[in-house]
């Protein structure tokens, strides 16, 4: 009978449990997300925050890597179910294919300037040559608005973008406002912030294929009770608050 009643208990644990949901995320782009060098471990903001998703969803979140040929084309292909985008939602990204959650984060851009540089504000962001983070950029106003006067160097990874500047072979970094103040605290204040953050879109959103509307609204409800219910905030201070792990 005991035996009887186990397997009961756990086949409905695979049915309660079992669904697997296949979320996109970047392999290094820290503090958001990032994956652990001896394990197919996942950590960052971004992935504590789906993982409460999910748990009230009652799914299992499988985080998997943006592969090379981007986002779209993996949740086209059914490679990804959901994913956060690391571009803010703009008008250039909305189409009849995809769906966007509610922003789970404003989006900001952030200058960041080796410490002993002489620039101070982006009245000083002239004759520059200027490495930007590609995937927080993509069509973005702010590579035009100072493209005039300053060259711009696309990066992919965050590391080498930082190395560049630290090498001297870029003068600015152009990157997300929240990654910009990780780097500042990794790099022992040998770089500061330039100027003010710059708003660039409407957030940043998950994204998936239109077809899946239901669980993109059951996204939307879960980030509106993480709101209320003050789980939201506890995540965000985690990483972005007064004592959090930037600081």
């Amino acid at each position: 009978m005991k035996l009887i009643v186990f397997i009961i208990l756990f086949i409905s644990n695979i049915f309660a449990y079992g669904q697997s949901l296949k979320v996109g995320v970047l392999q290094f782009a820290p503090p958001f997300s990032s994956k652990s060098d001896t394990t197919n471990h996942y950590y960052g903001f971004v992935v504590d925050l789906m993982n409460v998703i999910c748990q009230r969803l009652n799914y299992k979140c499988e985080f998997v890597p943006i592969p090379a040929s981007g986002e779209f084309d993996a949740l086209d292909k059914g490679v990804l179910d959901v994913t956060f985008t690391p571009s803010p939602i703009t008008a250039s990204l909305l189409s009849d294919k995809y769906i966007f959650s509610l922003p789970y984060l404003a989006s900001h851009g952030q200058f960041l300037a080796l410490e002993s540089d002489p620039v101070h504000s982006t009245a000083d962001i002239h004759d520059k040559k200027i490495g930007f983070f590609k995937f927080n950029f993509a069509e973005s106003e702010i590579l035009n608005k100072y493209s005039t006067n300053n060259k711009f160097v696309e990066f992919t990874d965050p590391a080498e973008l930082l190395n560049a500047l630290l090498a001297k072979n870029i003068d600015l970094i152009l990157i997300n406002h929240y990654a910009a103040k990780y780097m500042v605290n990794i790099s022992e204040s040998k770089v500061k912030l330039v100027g003010d953050k710059i708003p660039i879109g409407s957030g940043y959103g998950i994204i998936t294929l239109k077809r899946n509307i239901v669980l993109i609204n059951k996204i939307n409800n879960i980030l509106l009770d993480m709101e209320k219910d003050g789980s939201y905030l506890k995540v965000f201070n985690e990483y972005f608050g007064s004592n959090s792990k930037l600081q």
